[in-house]
């Protein structure tokens, strides 16, 4: 698999559609480019929790005569009306990552399409999840990576990837009618707070004055530059190996904006730390993500989409029932109240930018 030929080959397989089920080891067959019949395979259960994946399969095929092994992650993902995932799309669009040195990413040994799902088969990888937080600078780093490589790619000139890419757009309405994407409809949720509590008193009206600031922040972003974005940055999507950091799971996957994978993952540090961590992290992440930026990229922009990602993630969460409510249950309203003023002067600053 490592010649350029058998390169070329293993993507031209990627876009194969299947009208029948066909056996697991034919599908393998398929993707890995050589019949089994001198192999056994050996699966079991990978734990996942996305939406539409059907299963997520480690297969572990072994040569009868020589021992030798090879480990495939099988991922089932359901089709509504036929249309084809996003995840799959991206690894279709071959190994745009391949020149990676931040991070590794898995090898995409095929994708097959059926009318009722949509298999992607990966490298399987073995590693320890790392703490977030202690690998900021190498995230920044490795983001910045990305924006620059996958940018490139979306320079393409042919018309299906052109519609493939708008139509995998973070600025689509199927996507920002997302509740997720319009905090403004977990407002209610804040009544669950002590009404007598002074701290609270107020805030309904306050952060629902975000919502002018954001609108005009993603007016903003959709008019920058474009790049795929991850967008799930938790520890359940990366490894630490001998071979780097390898990052899987491209389940959320958007043609999004420079910046937007940083405010994903400065969200995701947000939910998890109080102040004084989160801030020392956020530092350390925006030094080395300045520092690695492509000269091409406007900073201002990528800091503005930063933030405008950041607080629309992290607006979401905070008020949801399921948060505030745990919140109250491990008596830390404290530091809930610390979060909100957080979001709010953030969002004076974004409306001022």
């Amino acid at each position: 698999m490592d010649t350029e030929s058998e390169k070329q080959g293993m993507f031209a397989r990627n876009n194969v559609f299947w009208w029948r089920q066909a056996t697991l080891e034919k599908r393998l067959s398929h993707v890995l480019g050589f019949a089994l019949d001198e192999y056994s395979i050996t699966t079991s259960d990978l734990a996942s929790n996305a939406s539409f994946v059907n299963h997520v399969h480690h297969h572990c095929l072994t040569h009868r005569q020589t021992g030798a092994s090879l480990d495939v992650v099988e991922k089932s993902i359901r089709k509504l009306f036929g249309i084809s995932s996003l995840e799959s799309r991206f690894h279709r669009e071959g190994n745009v990552l391949a020149n990676s040195t931040h991070f590794r990413h898995p090898q995409c040994l095929g994708v097959i399409e059926t009318p009722w799902e949509s298999l992607v088969f990966t490298r399987f990888v073995r590693g320890k999840p790392p703490r977030m937080g202690k690998i900021a600078t190498q995230l920044g780093l490795g983001i910045a990576e990305i924006e620059h490589l996958t940018n490139l790619h979306l320079q393409a000139g042919n018309w299906a990837q052109r519609y493939r890419f708008w139509e995998m757009d973070f600025f689509r309405p199927w996507y920002l009618l997302r509740w997720r994407f319009n905090f403004v409809r977990y407002l209610p949720s804040l009544n669950e707070l002590p009404p007598d509590d002074a701290r609270f008193q107020g805030l309904h009206e306050r952060l629902s004055g975000l919502e002018l600031a954001l609108k005009l922040a993603k007016k903003r972003a959709s008019n920058s530059q474009r790049c795929f974005c991850h967008m799930d940055y938790l520890a359940k999507n990366f490894f630490s190996s001998p071979e780097g950091f390898q990052m899987i799971d491209w389940s959320e996957v958007k043609v999004g904006r420079i910046g937007f994978d940083g405010g994903a993952y400065l969200s995701a540090i947000f939910r998890q730390v109080d102040m004084a961590r989160f801030t020392k992290i956020r530092k350390y992440f925006l030094r080395s993500y300045i520092a690695a930026l492509d000269k091409r990229f406007d900073e201002q922009s990528a800091l503005h989409n930063m933030d405008y990602f950041f607080l629309q993630n992290s607006l979401w969460h905070f008020l949801r029932p399921k948060t505030i409510a745990d919140y109250q249950q491990r008596g830390k309203l404290d530091l809930l109240h610390q979060k909100y003023e957080y979001l709010l002067a953030q969002g004076a600053l974004l409306g001022r930018a």
